[in-house]
């Protein structure tokens, strides 16, 4: 298998229900250092897809799996804003095979069987062509909304609904000045604004959770007269 050193790829997704071929494409996965999981079943693939839907940047799909046509995951990705590069991997190789895959939302389509060496040089031109995004705080600091958790310096924190819409806010504005005024309009929802300490009280709470010294904030800074900033 060829020897690329590096790939633009962190997280592989893969979904295929041949434990031999789950296995050798698990250490080949292994060998050029992206962490994978494996799945065989259209359910458990899609429940793991939308814990979190912008976490995988590769997925490798077979299309026959034992509960229904893996091409409808694909369809399912692209629904939900993945950009992840999506392989099909099936012994359904004919050209029209090949053509509704694509058309489906996938970018390439390898008809089993298939050699190792092709799909690591495959994996080479899409890593190279793959833009990465800046890794900003809101990248540091990852949510998981289903979950109604945030990854800090601490681990990962579970929160009530509003301290997570709160500090998913403050995150999205890093190293903005973020009023008072303008938290109870679009975290709290509020359209005629009372004269309330609300936001004052949960940003307390969200220091107890993140900041290794409350009383001496680095993440979640009020502001002067002004509202609060979140620096990373």
């Amino acid at each position: 298998m060829s020897n690329l050193k590096s790939l633009n790829f962190k997280h592989a997704l893969l979904i295929e229900d041949e434990p031999h071929l789950q296995a050798t494409l698990a250490a080949a996965l292994e060998h050029l250092n992206i962490s994978y999981e494996a799945v065989g079943t259209l359910q458990t693939a899609r429940k793991r897809f939308l814990d979190d839907p912008q976490f995988f940047d590769l997925i490798f799909l077979d299309r026959m799996l034992p509960d229904g046509e893996g091409l409808s995951l694909c369809r399912e990705f692209r629904k939900h804003g993945s950009d992840a590069v999506v392989i099909v991997l099936s012994a359904l190789g004919t050209v029209e095979d090949r053509i509704k895959g694509l058309s489906e939302g996938a970018d390439d389509y390898l008809p089993k069987p298939f050699s190792l060496d092709e799909l690591t040089a495959k994996l080479g031109a899409y890593s190279r062509r793959r833009i990465l995004p800046q890794e900003g705080p809101e990248k540091l600091w990852d949510r998981r909304e289903g979950e109604l958790k945030i990854l800090s310096p601490k681990g990962w924190v579970q929160l009530t609904k509003l301290e997570f819409r709160l500090a998913s806010y403050l995150i999205k504005n890093a190293g903005k000045v973020v009023s008072r005024e303008e938290l109870l309009k679009n975290v709290w929802g509020f359209q005629l604004l009372p004269k309330t300490r609300t936001s004052d009280l949960f940003v307390s709470r969200l220091r107890k959770h993140f900041e290794i010294d409350p009383n001496e904030p680095k993440h979640f800074q009020s502001i002067r007269g002004v509202g609060y900033r979140f620096d990373s």
